[in-house]
């Protein structure tokens, strides 16, 4: 006699009846399409925050708290695809955070706390980045108009309007010839390295001050604050989407 089929825990996330996620699987994406969009992820107005996060740690310190944050972080990475692999191989393949917390951690309130943190993550990259572009598009064009008239609020609209065309595409995938750019990352990294070298052995440099803050308090505070941004620095909440 024929066991009768096991029943699925999880009915609401089968793929099959999910036209989004059928878009996503039937994506040809390759491994550096994901490369690309976990730059694109990770290197955003946090990143931006370094210098402010050592200038409050000290070299040493920001040094050691930069690479012990970033073994953990993608440690914690390392981790979480392990779990989707043994999800898959069990024949529960997840591509949504809200799906791989339901599996692991029950349908309950830490499925909607999960969501919530998601979402508060991705609400404050999101705003961050529109705040960072929409004041890099207004350094631009003063250094190319210097007596033009348009304010920071229109730059901010203008790149919430690109955003808001980009959030339509249906998938990751359908954003990796955009997310390419991201290594332009690359050029500007060696560009900045490039840069403070030069500044450094300028006759002309301005006088250079790596001393910590002079009082305690103001000290302690500076340091949580700096661990605070090392923290996020490489975390991102839409990994297992990418």
């Amino acid at each position: 006699m024929a066991e009768p089929p096991e029943r699925d825990p999880f009915p609401e996330f089968r793929l099959d009846s999910d036209a989004g996620a059928t878009f996503v699987l039937e994506s040809k994406g390759k491994w550096w399409h994901a490369g690309f969009h976990l730059t694109t992820a990770i290197v955003g107005p946090t990143i931006l925050t370094l210098p402010y996060a050592f200038r409050g740690l000290g070299w040493g310190l920001g040094f050691l708290c930069l690479t012990v944050l970033g073994c953990v972080t993608f440690y914690s990475y390392y981790l979480m695809s392990k779990v989707l692999e043994h999800c898959e191989k069990a024949g529960r393949r997840h591509i949504r955070f809200r799906e791989l917390a339901a599996d692991v951690l029950g349908s309950g309130w830490m499925f909607y706390f999960v969501i919530f943190i998601q979402t508060a993550i991705n609400t404050g990259v999101g705003i961050g980045a529109i705040l960072l572009a929409g004041e890099c598009l207004k350094i631009m064009y003063e250094n190319l108009s210097p007596n033009g008239s348009l304010k920071l609020y229109e730059f901010i609209a203008m790149v919430t309007v690109v955003m808001i065309v980009l959030s339509q595409l249906p998938s990751f995938h359908s954003l990796r010839h955009i997310n390419f750019a991201s290594l332009l990352c690359l050029v500007y990294t060696f560009l900045m390295v490039g840069a403070c070298i030069n500044a450094g052995l300028s006759k002309n440099a301005p006088p250079r001050d790596y001393s910590l803050e002079p009082s305690g308090s103001s000290r302690v505070f500076s340091a949580f604050t700096s661990i605070s941004i090392i923290a996020a620095i490489f975390g991102n909440g839409i990994l297992p989407e990418i």
